[in-house]
Protein backbone atom coordinates (compact mmCIF):
# COMPACT_ATOMS: atom_id res chain seq x y z
CA UNK A 1 0.00 0.00 0.00
CA UNK A 2 2.81 2.40 0.95
CA UNK A 3 4.68 1.40 -2.20
CA UNK A 4 1.68 2.35 -4.34
CA UNK A 5 1.32 5.68 -2.50
CA UNK A 6 4.98 6.48 -3.05
CA UNK A 7 4.67 5.64 -6.75
CA UNK A 8 1.64 7.90 -7.06
CA UNK A 9 3.49 10.70 -5.27
CA UNK A 10 6.55 10.32 -7.50
CA UNK A 11 4.37 10.24 -10.61
CA UNK A 12 2.57 13.40 -9.49
CA UNK A 13 5.83 15.24 -8.83
CA UNK A 14 7.21 14.10 -12.19
CA UNK A 15 4.05 15.22 -13.98
CA UNK A 16 4.14 18.65 -12.33
CA UNK A 17 7.79 18.99 -13.22
CA UNK A 18 7.13 18.10 -16.85
CA UNK A 19 4.25 20.53 -17.36
CA UNK A 20 6.24 23.33 -15.70
CA UNK A 21 9.14 22.89 -18.12
CA UNK A 22 9.46 25.01 -21.23
CA UNK A 23 10.57 22.75 -24.06
CA UNK A 24 10.50 25.50 -26.70
CA UNK A 25 13.27 27.97 -27.48
CA UNK A 26 13.90 30.44 -24.68
CA UNK A 27 12.79 34.03 -25.41
CA UNK A 28 15.89 36.10 -26.13
CA UNK A 29 14.52 39.49 -27.12
CA UNK A 30 11.84 42.09 -26.54
CA UNK A 31 10.25 43.51 -29.68
CA UNK A 32 8.48 46.85 -29.36
CA UNK A 33 6.41 48.24 -32.25
CA UNK A 34 4.14 51.27 -32.51
CA UNK A 35 1.72 51.42 -35.43
CA UNK A 36 -1.04 53.70 -36.70
CA UNK A 37 -3.50 53.71 -39.59
CA UNK A 38 -1.75 54.32 -42.90
CA UNK A 39 -4.30 56.34 -44.83
CA UNK A 40 -6.81 57.72 -42.33
CA UNK A 41 -7.56 58.21 -38.68
CA UNK A 42 -9.24 55.15 -37.21
CA UNK A 43 -12.50 55.39 -35.34
CA UNK A 44 -12.67 54.10 -31.76
CA UNK A 45 -14.40 50.95 -33.01
CA UNK A 46 -11.77 50.34 -35.71
CA UNK A 47 -8.89 50.87 -33.30
CA UNK A 48 -10.38 48.51 -30.71
CA UNK A 49 -10.99 45.89 -33.42
CA UNK A 50 -7.38 46.08 -34.61
CA UNK A 51 -6.12 45.77 -31.01
CA UNK A 52 -8.17 42.59 -30.48
CA UNK A 53 -7.06 41.07 -33.80
CA UNK A 54 -3.39 41.82 -33.04
CA UNK A 55 -3.81 40.23 -29.60
CA UNK A 56 -5.21 37.11 -31.29
CA UNK A 57 -2.24 36.98 -33.65
CA UNK A 58 0.52 37.61 -31.15
CA UNK A 59 -0.95 35.41 -28.40
CA UNK A 60 -0.60 32.44 -30.75
CA UNK A 61 3.19 32.79 -30.67
CA UNK A 62 3.91 34.35 -27.28
CA UNK A 63 2.43 34.18 -23.79
CA UNK A 64 4.34 37.30 -22.77
CA UNK A 65 2.98 40.26 -24.73
CA UNK A 66 1.24 43.57 -24.20
CA UNK A 67 -0.86 45.19 -26.92
CA UNK A 68 -2.80 48.34 -26.21
CA UNK A 69 -4.01 51.61 -27.62
CA UNK A 70 -2.18 54.77 -26.65
CA UNK A 71 -4.47 57.04 -24.65
CA UNK A 72 -6.34 59.64 -26.76
CA UNK A 73 -4.57 58.43 -29.90
CA UNK A 74 -5.07 56.12 -32.87
CA UNK A 75 -1.64 54.62 -32.24
CA UNK A 76 -1.27 51.04 -31.01
CA UNK A 77 1.75 49.76 -29.08
CA UNK A 78 2.91 46.14 -29.21
CA UNK A 79 5.50 44.65 -26.86
CA UNK A 80 6.46 40.99 -27.24
CA UNK A 81 9.02 38.88 -25.40
CA UNK A 82 9.92 36.17 -27.89
CA UNK A 83 12.50 34.00 -29.63
CA UNK A 84 10.92 34.80 -33.03
CA UNK A 85 12.79 36.74 -35.70
CA UNK A 86 11.75 40.41 -35.28
CA UNK A 87 10.81 40.58 -38.97
CA UNK A 88 8.28 37.78 -38.45
CA UNK A 89 6.75 39.73 -35.57
CA UNK A 90 6.61 42.83 -37.74
CA UNK A 91 4.79 40.97 -40.51
CA UNK A 92 2.29 39.50 -38.03
CA UNK A 93 1.54 43.05 -36.90
CA UNK A 94 1.23 44.92 -40.22
CA UNK A 95 0.01 42.18 -42.58
CA UNK A 96 -3.55 43.13 -43.56
CA UNK A 97 -4.60 39.50 -43.96
CA UNK A 98 -7.14 40.20 -46.72
CA UNK A 99 -8.08 36.98 -48.51
CA UNK A 100 -10.30 37.42 -51.57
CA UNK A 101 -11.46 35.01 -54.27
CA UNK A 102 -12.02 35.91 -57.93
CA UNK A 103 -12.92 34.17 -61.12
CA UNK A 104 -10.15 34.45 -63.71
CA UNK A 105 -9.97 34.99 -67.45
CA UNK A 106 -7.69 32.64 -69.36
CA UNK A 107 -4.95 33.69 -71.75
CA UNK A 108 -7.04 32.89 -74.83
CA UNK A 109 -9.63 35.49 -73.79
CA UNK A 110 -7.07 38.21 -73.00
CA UNK A 111 -4.50 37.65 -75.77
CA UNK A 112 -6.34 39.83 -78.36
CA UNK A 113 -6.32 42.70 -75.86
CA UNK A 114 -2.59 42.29 -75.19
CA UNK A 115 -1.77 42.27 -78.91
CA UNK A 116 -3.95 45.33 -79.59
CA UNK A 117 -2.41 47.19 -76.65
CA UNK A 118 1.06 46.42 -77.97
CA UNK A 119 0.09 47.62 -81.46
CA UNK A 120 -1.30 50.90 -80.11
CA UNK A 121 1.92 51.52 -78.20
CA UNK A 122 4.19 50.80 -81.17
CA UNK A 123 6.16 53.67 -82.68
CA UNK A 124 8.74 51.57 -84.44
CA UNK A 125 8.01 48.47 -86.51
CA UNK A 126 11.00 46.68 -84.98
CA UNK A 127 10.02 47.27 -81.35
CA UNK A 128 7.06 45.74 -79.51
CA UNK A 129 6.82 47.79 -76.28
CA UNK A 130 4.72 45.28 -74.36
CA UNK A 131 5.54 41.95 -75.97
CA UNK A 132 9.31 42.50 -75.91
CA UNK A 133 9.47 42.76 -72.11
CA UNK A 134 7.44 39.61 -71.45
CA UNK A 135 9.85 37.04 -70.07
CA UNK A 136 7.74 33.96 -70.63
CA UNK A 137 4.31 33.73 -72.22
CA UNK A 138 1.65 31.13 -71.49
CA UNK A 139 0.12 30.00 -74.77
CA UNK A 140 -1.86 27.10 -73.36
CA UNK A 141 -5.23 27.74 -71.78
CA UNK A 142 -4.78 28.86 -68.19
CA UNK A 143 -5.10 31.75 -65.75
CA UNK A 144 -1.49 32.98 -66.03
CA UNK A 145 -1.16 35.48 -68.89
CA UNK A 146 2.63 35.79 -68.86
CA UNK A 147 5.67 36.30 -66.61
CA UNK A 148 7.78 39.43 -66.18
CA UNK A 149 10.75 40.70 -64.20
CA UNK A 150 10.05 42.79 -61.13
CA UNK A 151 11.67 45.86 -62.72
CA UNK A 152 9.17 45.70 -65.61
CA UNK A 153 5.96 45.29 -63.60
CA UNK A 154 5.39 49.04 -63.17
CA UNK A 155 5.69 49.88 -66.87
CA UNK A 156 3.50 46.89 -67.76
CA UNK A 157 0.83 48.16 -65.35
CA UNK A 158 1.02 51.50 -67.17
CA UNK A 159 0.74 49.84 -70.58
CA UNK A 160 -2.30 47.79 -69.52
CA UNK A 161 -4.12 50.98 -68.51
CA UNK A 162 -3.53 52.50 -71.96
CA UNK A 163 -6.83 53.54 -73.53
CA UNK A 164 -7.99 52.25 -76.88
CA UNK A 165 -7.72 48.46 -76.68
CA UNK A 166 -10.84 47.89 -74.56
CA UNK A 167 -12.84 46.58 -77.51
CA UNK A 168 -10.58 43.54 -77.59
CA UNK A 169 -11.54 42.51 -74.07
CA UNK A 170 -14.14 39.78 -73.55
CA UNK A 171 -17.44 41.33 -74.63
CA UNK A 172 -19.63 40.18 -71.76
CA UNK A 173 -17.56 41.55 -68.89
CA UNK A 174 -15.00 44.26 -69.55
CA UNK A 175 -14.36 45.17 -65.93
CA UNK A 176 -11.03 43.48 -65.39
CA UNK A 177 -8.42 43.76 -62.67
CA UNK A 178 -4.87 42.79 -63.59
CA UNK A 179 -3.03 41.40 -60.55
CA UNK A 180 0.49 40.05 -60.17
CA UNK A 181 1.12 36.75 -58.43
CA UNK A 182 3.86 35.78 -56.00
CA UNK A 183 7.39 35.73 -57.31
CA UNK A 184 8.33 32.43 -58.90
CA UNK A 185 11.15 30.92 -56.85
CA UNK A 186 12.93 29.18 -59.73
CA UNK A 187 13.13 32.16 -62.13
CA UNK A 188 12.33 35.15 -59.85
CA UNK A 189 9.68 36.22 -62.40
CA UNK A 190 6.19 37.39 -61.49
CA UNK A 191 3.06 35.89 -63.14
CA UNK A 192 0.20 38.16 -64.24
CA UNK A 193 -3.49 37.28 -63.91
CA UNK A 194 -6.70 38.87 -65.22
CA UNK A 195 -9.45 38.77 -62.59
CA UNK A 196 -13.16 39.12 -63.18
CA UNK A 197 -14.63 41.73 -60.86
CA UNK A 198 -17.98 40.96 -59.26
CA UNK A 199 -20.80 43.36 -58.52
CA UNK A 200 -19.48 46.78 -57.43
CA UNK A 201 -15.97 45.50 -58.08
CA UNK A 202 -16.07 43.11 -55.15
CA UNK A 203 -14.62 39.58 -54.97
CA UNK A 204 -16.88 36.54 -55.13
CA UNK A 205 -15.82 35.46 -51.63
CA UNK A 206 -13.77 37.24 -48.97
CA UNK A 207 -12.01 37.03 -45.61
CA UNK A 208 -15.15 37.68 -43.55
CA UNK A 209 -16.42 34.13 -44.10
CA UNK A 210 -13.33 32.40 -42.67
CA UNK A 211 -13.96 30.39 -39.49
CA UNK A 212 -10.58 28.71 -39.19
CA UNK A 213 -7.19 28.65 -40.90
CA UNK A 214 -4.28 26.40 -39.93
CA UNK A 215 -0.96 25.26 -41.32
CA UNK A 216 -0.98 21.76 -42.82
CA UNK A 217 0.94 19.72 -45.38
CA UNK A 218 -0.65 18.94 -48.73
CA UNK A 219 -0.68 15.59 -50.55
CA UNK A 220 2.86 16.23 -51.79
CA UNK A 221 4.08 17.00 -48.24
CA UNK A 222 4.42 20.72 -49.02
CA UNK A 223 3.46 23.38 -46.45
CA UNK A 224 -0.05 24.68 -47.09
CA UNK A 225 -2.92 26.43 -45.33
CA UNK A 226 -6.21 24.66 -44.67
CA UNK A 227 -9.20 27.01 -44.56
CA UNK A 228 -12.74 26.42 -43.31
CA UNK A 229 -15.41 29.01 -44.13
CA UNK A 230 -18.80 29.50 -42.47
CA UNK A 231 -22.15 28.29 -43.79
CA UNK A 232 -22.67 31.31 -46.02
CA UNK A 233 -19.14 31.01 -47.38
CA UNK A 234 -19.58 27.27 -47.98
CA UNK A 235 -22.66 27.91 -50.12
CA UNK A 236 -20.83 30.55 -52.16
CA UNK A 237 -17.78 28.28 -52.50
CA UNK A 238 -19.94 25.40 -53.73
CA UNK A 239 -21.60 27.58 -56.38
CA UNK A 240 -18.26 29.11 -57.40
CA UNK A 241 -16.52 25.75 -57.78
CA UNK A 242 -19.50 24.39 -59.73
CA UNK A 243 -19.23 27.29 -62.21
CA UNK A 244 -15.46 26.87 -62.38
CA UNK A 245 -15.91 23.19 -63.25
CA UNK A 246 -18.60 23.82 -65.87
CA UNK A 247 -17.01 26.87 -67.50
CA UNK A 248 -13.40 25.73 -67.07
CA UNK A 249 -12.00 28.80 -65.34
CA UNK A 250 -9.60 28.97 -62.41
CA UNK A 251 -10.22 30.57 -59.02
CA UNK A 252 -7.67 33.15 -57.91
CA UNK A 253 -6.90 33.22 -54.18
CA UNK A 254 -5.66 36.77 -53.58
CA UNK A 255 -3.97 37.81 -50.35
CA UNK A 256 -3.24 41.52 -49.91
CA UNK A 257 -3.46 42.21 -53.66
CA UNK A 258 -1.17 39.35 -54.73
CA UNK A 259 -2.36 36.07 -56.27
CA UNK A 260 -1.06 33.22 -54.13
CA UNK A 261 -2.79 30.40 -55.96
CA UNK A 262 -5.23 29.92 -58.83
CA UNK A 263 -6.45 26.31 -58.87
CA UNK A 264 -8.90 24.82 -61.29
CA UNK A 265 -11.77 22.49 -60.39
CA UNK A 266 -11.60 19.05 -61.97
CA UNK A 267 -14.30 17.06 -60.17
CA UNK A 268 -17.39 19.23 -59.83
CA UNK A 269 -18.62 21.45 -56.99
CA UNK A 270 -16.78 21.32 -53.68
CA UNK A 271 -19.08 21.05 -50.69
CA UNK A 272 -18.44 21.70 -47.01
CA UNK A 273 -16.49 24.95 -47.35
CA UNK A 274 -13.03 23.40 -46.90
CA UNK A 275 -10.06 24.09 -49.17
CA UNK A 276 -6.28 24.52 -49.11
CA UNK A 277 -3.99 27.33 -50.23
CA UNK A 278 -0.66 26.15 -51.66
CA UNK A 279 2.01 28.53 -52.94
CA UNK A 280 5.60 27.28 -52.50
CA UNK A 281 5.45 28.28 -48.84
CA UNK A 282 8.17 27.62 -46.33
CA UNK A 283 6.82 26.11 -43.11
CA UNK A 284 7.31 29.45 -41.33
CA UNK A 285 5.45 31.36 -44.06
CA UNK A 286 2.53 28.96 -43.94
CA UNK A 287 2.41 29.03 -40.14
CA UNK A 288 2.43 32.82 -39.96
CA UNK A 289 -0.08 33.32 -42.77
CA UNK A 290 -2.42 30.77 -41.16
CA UNK A 291 -2.22 32.74 -37.90
CA UNK A 292 -2.99 35.97 -39.76
CA UNK A 293 -5.94 34.56 -41.71
CA UNK A 294 -7.32 32.79 -38.65
CA UNK A 295 -7.23 35.98 -36.58
CA UNK A 296 -8.96 38.26 -39.08
CA UNK A 297 -8.02 41.12 -41.41
CA UNK A 298 -7.01 44.63 -40.39
CA UNK A 299 -6.74 48.01 -42.07
CA UNK A 300 -3.43 48.99 -43.67
CA UNK A 301 -1.11 50.04 -40.84
CA UNK A 302 2.06 52.13 -40.80
CA UNK A 303 4.98 51.53 -38.45
CA UNK A 304 5.97 54.58 -36.39
CA UNK A 305 8.67 52.92 -34.30
CA UNK A 306 10.36 49.52 -34.21
CA UNK A 307 12.82 48.51 -31.53
CA UNK A 308 14.50 45.23 -30.56
CA UNK A 309 16.23 44.68 -27.21
CA UNK A 310 18.24 41.51 -26.58
CA UNK A 311 17.80 39.84 -23.18
CA UNK A 312 19.74 37.14 -21.36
Amino acid sequence: MYTISIKILLFTLLFLGVISCNFGPKPDKIVKITVTFDEKNGSNEEINTVVEILKNRINKISSDSKIERKQDSDQITIEVTTHYDPERIKDLVINEGRLDFYETYNIEEILPFLIETNNLLKKDDDIDPLLDIIKRAEYSSGAILFYASEKDTTIINHYLSFKGAETKLPAKRRIIRFVWGRQEERTSFFPLYALKLGKYGKPVLDQKTIEQAKQVFDQLARPAIAVQVNEEGAEIWERLTERAFQERFQIAMVINDAVYSAPGVSQGPIKGGKFEISSDFTVEEAQDLAIILDSGSISKMRIISFDVTQIN
